[in-house]
Order: structure tokens, then sequence, then C-alpha cells
């Protein structure tokens, strides 16, 4: 009996020795399985449910990881009531950036690590990501920001400034502040707007303004109506590919001037549909305008048209563009039946819409223009309504255009 007790004693011990022993061959430790790794704590097993932990790192020292049932996690994860970015070595992304997530859907991140909705900047721009989402805008809409005000978004996710449509009306955005302006006047291309209460545009009647256009035969300027306050002026022109300048031009804006007149300038255009004609006619004339930048340089296409209605309006489009991108307010100059002859005016006035200035004439010598007489050609900008029995051409502004370089 003693030795059964004994035997039973000393099998005991030995099994209190393992246990003891056990808890010192165990150390924490991250093990990988594939490309994941999990973190083991000193007894073997793992932790559960998510945790942002100060740990060791998986390669040296210690670094904060959130882990999942012990598993690191990478890539956008949500934690304590919002998500983060983490990186694949598991370390939190601490920098502005625009990531790909691990599912292929693109998020911004904050310099905390934080996924960011609401309005924000990046690359020099700013872009709205949805609250719910976080997922950058791909549609047009008009959305409140995180601190309450509204702004207008495109659907490039891009915040809208300037002229915008927006369910059937027009609105205006602040460039500066990206804001809706209201109770307040804009002009946008040559039209003038007034925005109501609620940010709606509707276009204002321009008041009507007058002034005549010269050439070299008139040395000096006139003002037959008594009211005039602009005037355009020949520069020259290009005729068969002879370019030739106007030695009445700089007199006639210096004249202009003193009198505070808003002076512009027109170009005889007699090039037809030669495109070439006309490149080399503008790189002449676009460096010796002598008025500021956004007033007209209007192009006189009375003469010289092809049989090609297409070709001379690839040409004259060709001008426009030359002379916007040189700064300036294009206008074609004619008369309606020219223009419908051999011009898709159509064309014309998609891309430069209110650009015609149009030729024509009432009868008798009034100084002020009769309305029965007008043309009828939409889009018009400027009427000419009389040469004034030879004297000069005398114009209406209908649109405010030649306040355009002045205002």
């Amino acid at each position: 009996m003693k030795r059964r007790k004994l035997k039973q004693a000393i099998v005991a011990g030995i099994m209190a020795g393992a246990v003891l022993l056990a808890p010192l061959t165990a150390s924490a430790d991250w093990q990988k399985s594939g490309n994941t790794y999990t973190y083991h704590e000193q007894n073997g097993k793992v932790a559960k449910g998510r945790q942002y932990r100060y740990l060791p790192k998986i390669e040296q020292q210690k670094a904060w990881y959130l882990t999942q049932d012990g598993q690191l996690l990478t890539g956008v994860q949500k934690w304590q009531g919002t998500y983060w970015f983490f990186n694949q070595d598991g370390s939190l992304h601490t920098q502005r950036d625009y990531v790909q997530s691990q599912w292929g859907d693109w998020y911004m991140i904050g310099a905390n690590g934080q996924v960011l909705s609401g309005v924000q900047q990046w690359m020099g721009s700013y872009y709205y990501f949805d609250p719910v989402t976080y997922l950058k805008l791909d549609h047009q809409d008009y959305v409140k920001s995180q601190w309450g005000d509204w702004y207008m978004v495109g659907a490039d996710g891009k915040l809208m400034t300037g002229l915008v449509g927006w369910q059937g009306q027009k609105y205006y955005f602040d460039p500066s502040t990206y804001l809706k302006v209201t109770n307040t006047d804009v002009t946008v291309g040559g039209t003038t707007y007034h925005a109501d209460t609620n940010g709606v545009l509707t276009p204002k009647q321009a008041g009507r303004s007058y002034g005549g256009d010269y050439s070299k035969y008139q040395p000096s300027l006139y003002n037959n109506t008594g009211q005039d306050q602009f005037g355009i002026t020949q520069m020259g022109g290009s005729q068969n590919g002879y370019i030739y300048d106007q030695s009445t031009y700089t007199s006639h804006i210096n004249q202009g001037q003193q009198r505070g007149w808003r002076m512009h300038q027109y170009i005889w255009d007699q090039t037809g549909s030669n495109q070439y004609q006309t490149q080399q006619m503008l790189n002449y004339f676009l460096s010796k305008i002598k008025t500021p930048y956004g007033s007209i340089v209007a192009l006189d296409y009375e003469a010289g048209a092809s049989g090609n209605i297409e070709a001379n309006t690839d040409n004259i489009l060709l001008g426009m563009r030359m002379i916007k991108q040189a700064g300036f307010t294009p206008m074609l100059y004619s008369y309606k039946p020219y223009l419908l002859a051999h011009v898709d005016l159509d064309r014309i006035n998609a891309e430069f819409p209110n650009s015609l200035w149009d030729a024509g004439y009432q009868s008798g010598l009034s100084v002020w223009p009769d309305y029965n007489a007008f043309p009828a050609l939409s889009n018009t900008a400027i009427w000419q309504y009389s040469d004034y029995g030879g004297q000069q051409d005398l114009n209406v502004d209908l649109t405010g255009i030649t306040h355009n370089g002045y205002k």
C-alpha cells in the first residue's frame, strides 16, 4: 500500500513539473501563412475580435497594428466608427493621398490615415467624396459640404465654377469661393445676367450703345448720333495673299481713346478658303493690336469667297479661333445675302454664339436705327444700320459686346 501511494505521488509530481515548465517554452510572435501574418500570444493563442495594438514589428522593434482575431489587416479597414487605410506592411498610411483599396475602389486619405469624405483638396483642385460611400462623386449634383456650404459638383467629382446649367436653370459659381452667387449681376461671354435670391440667372437687356466704323476714307472720327461710345477701325487686311496696313489705324485709336470711346478693330479678310493666307494675315496683325485684351477683332468677310461653303467656313473658324487664342473677342462682319450664300452660319454660331456684325442698311439719313429694317439674322451682336449717305457707317451694339476689354 505504501509503495502504491509513493508511485502515485511520483507520477503526480512529474505531471506537475510538466505543467510548470510549459509556459517557459512558448513566446509571443508573428507567424506567416501564405501572404497572411497572424499574431500569437504568449500562450500560443490569438486575441479574439478587432484590436489596435502596439505589437512587435514584423521585422524589428514595435509598431501599431490593426488585427482581427490576431490576423494582420491592411487596406481600408473600419475602426472605432470610421475608416482608415493601412499599408501592405500593416502600418498606418500617414500622408494625404488618393489610394486604391483592396477591392479596387479609390479613396481620399488624410494625413492621419483616415478615409475622408465631403469637400477635399487634391492636386490643385477641390473634389467631393460621398459621406456614405466615401467614393468620389461620379455625377453632377448640388451638395452640402462638411462645414455647411453648398457646392456644385461635376460628373468628374470636381467642384464647378462659372456659368453652370442645373435642372433647367442657369447659375453662376464664384471662381474664388466656389459658392453660388445671389442677388447680384454677373457678365459671362459678353452677356450680363441677374442672379436672384436663389441664384437663378436671368439675362438682362443690355443698354444699347452707338458707334461708327472707320477706314482710311475717314481720317477723323465722327459722332453723328452725338452719343457715340465706341469705334471700330480697320487695321489693314489681306487681299489674294497680299497683306497691307491701314495708315489711319493708329491715329483712329488715339482719337477714340482721347474721347473715352471703347475702341476696337477689324481686318479685311479676302482669303476665301485659303487657311494658309489667313494664318499669315493674323500672325502679322495680332501682334500689332493697340486696344486692350478682350476687345474686338473682327474679320471683314465680304469678298473673295470660294464656291465651297464648308471650306470657307473652315477658314473663317480658323481665323476666329486664332483671335480668341490671342486673347481677343472674335467677330465676323459681312452682310446677310453674302453670308447665306457662302458661309455655314450654324457652325459659326455654334462655336462663337452672338459674334456676328451684320450690315443691312435702312433708307434715309437718320442717325438712329430703324428696327423695321433689321436684317433679322440670328446671333447678330452689332448691326451696321446705315452708311449715312456714304460718309461713314453707323452701328448699334445690341448685346453689350463692345464693352469687352473695357469692363
